[in-house]
């Protein structure tokens, strides 16, 4: 498998990626794997072991016995889900190796919508980015979303032919990123249509990846590969390792059934046909007569509309993929302020599509098919609900133990485990993804990013949903 060249854009430079030898990946997997199932071995055994001496009254320090049987629990519940993830990963990565999509015979038009608004810093840069694509013929819409900045002005600049792309602009008032995208769909005519974002810029042969891999007739959607382009601190390093984890163990996983829940907004591919049936059988009773509405495949009822529409998909009976090789260099908030209130509006978005599918799911039962419902449970329902808490219960019992006199040295082997775990999965990841090992360096400090930075955000965005507080894109 050749290694492809990705690009940056704006004044960032790109270095190359370390993608590792075939049989060091298998090396490094395997290695986390063992270790992994180590940790669960042990967890569950110390499970077993605390619950007997508690039942024989062999401790009387019932606070450390409660604690200490919970934290390995919580461990144990942990591992099992990260070997499943791992093992999927795996799979996944040798299916690549052994299938490369081939080029089509012809290749079809494509329609890139860029919906946009305030993104007077971003969008010049960002069209330039489009234009230079590597395809044979597409076109560019961008959507001004009623901005208050110059962003139309900016993107006028850019309006006409540019070789094999033509760029088109569009104004409207503003109504939402989902109005933006009905806007563009309305007036596009690509066979294939490719969504991303204004602040993102695509690898040069992003675009070719994509179309090649939509030669199967069988797939309706395929997600690209996000990466964090303004790695300049810490927190935009986690952001990147999270994405590159996120990635490499939750979408390549999904992507292997088929099964891929949220087709990201940097970098979304759709057949135009799914589109239509979407906007058909769900969309077409919405209410386009609001201000800046339009009516369209994309519904603006949810906060997600990323992951509204890919669940529309999939209870149409589509299949949506993952493909590492297609990249947006995306820009990640660089400020813990900017970074809660993103994942603030995630999460609420989250909620209300899943709460929106559960209402759709009791008026069709057959929508609830056993590989959609167990990776919504397996990821989405877990990660919104239960291990959050589990993560505070976690560090809660962990002080519990700490100070009924628990074993600090036997802990901090374990701590020294999680991290190696880490380490070999995430060399494993960045090979997968053509990334830089140097994101590695941040895994110290990855537990408490997750846990209590991001944790904080899903505390608000909870809170705030079930108080019906509105917001607005």
């Amino acid at each position: 498998m050749s290694t492809p060249t990705y690009r940056w854009h704006d004044s960032e430079s790109s270095p190359p990626g370390h993608r590792l030898p075939q049989r060091w990946e298998t090396a490094l997997f395997g290695f986390g794997l063992l270790l992994s199932l180590a940790i669960l071995c042990f967890f569950a055994y110390r499970v077993v072991s605390w619950q007997e001496l508690a039942e024989r009254g062999a401790r009387t320090n019932t606070l450390y016995v409660v604690g200490a049987t919970a934290l390995a629990s919580v461990a144990l519940f942990s591992s099992c889900r990260w070997c499943s993830l791992l093992l999927l990963a795996f799979a996944a990565r040798c299916r690549q190796y052994r299938r490369l999509p081939p080029a089509p015979a012809t290749w079809p038009f494509v329609s890139i919508f860029v919906p946009s608004y305030n993104e007077s810093a971003t969008i010049a840069s960002a069209l330039r980015s489009l234009i230079e694509l590597d395809y044979p013929a597409y076109e560019v819409i961008v959507v001004n979303d009623g901005s208050a900045d110059d962003t139309l002005q900016q993107a006028r600049v850019f309006e006409g032919r540019h070789g094999r792309c033509v760029v088109r602009v569009y104004d409207k008032p503003n109504g939402g990123k989902w109005s933006a995208h009905n806007l563009a769909f309305q007036r596009s005519t690509g066979e294939l249509i490719l969504c991303i974002d204004a602040d993102s810029r695509l690898d040069p042969q992003s675009l070719r990846t994509l179309v090649a891999r939509m030669s199967d007739p069988h797939i309706a959607g395929i997600a690209g590969q996000m990466r964090v382009r303004n790695r300049s601190g810490l927190l935009t390093r986690l952001q990147a390792l999270e994405y590159l984890i996120a990635n490499g163990a939750v979408r390549t996983g999904q992507g292997l059934f088929g099964t891929v829940l949220i087709v990201p907004g940097p970098i979304g591919m759709f057949r135009r046909s799914v589109l239509e049936e979407v906007w058909l059988r769900y969309t077409s009773g919405q209410d386009a007569s609001k201000p800046g509405a339009v009516d369209g495949p994309f519904e603006g009822d949810t906060f997600a509309e990323d992951f509204d529409l890919s669940l529309a998909i999939h209870c149409l009976g589509g299949r949506i993929v993952y493909e590492p090789g297609a990249i947006s260099f995306t820009k990640s908030p660089e400020t813990i302020f900017a970074l809660v209130n993103q994942r603030y509006r995630w999460t609420r978005g989250a909620i209300q599509v899943l709460r929106k599918f559960a209402r759709r799911a009791r008026q069709d039962p057959s929508l609830l098919s056993p590989r959609l419902l167990g990776w919504l449970v397996a990821t989405c329902v877990l990660d919104l609900t239960i291990l959050p808490l589990l993560y505070c219960l976690g560090l809660s019992f962990s002080l519990v133990v700490i100070s009924a006199g628990g074993n600090l040295p036997l802990l901090a082997a374990m701590f020294g485990a999680f991290l190696m775990v880490h380490i070999s999965a995430g060399a494993f990841f960045v090979s997968m993804h053509d990334d830089r090992l140097e994101l590695l360096h941040v895994l110290p400090a990855y537990s408490l990013y997750t846990g209590m930075l991001l944790n904080s955000a899903w505390a608000i965005s909870v809170v705030d949903e079930l108080r019906g507080q509105s917001m607005r894109w």
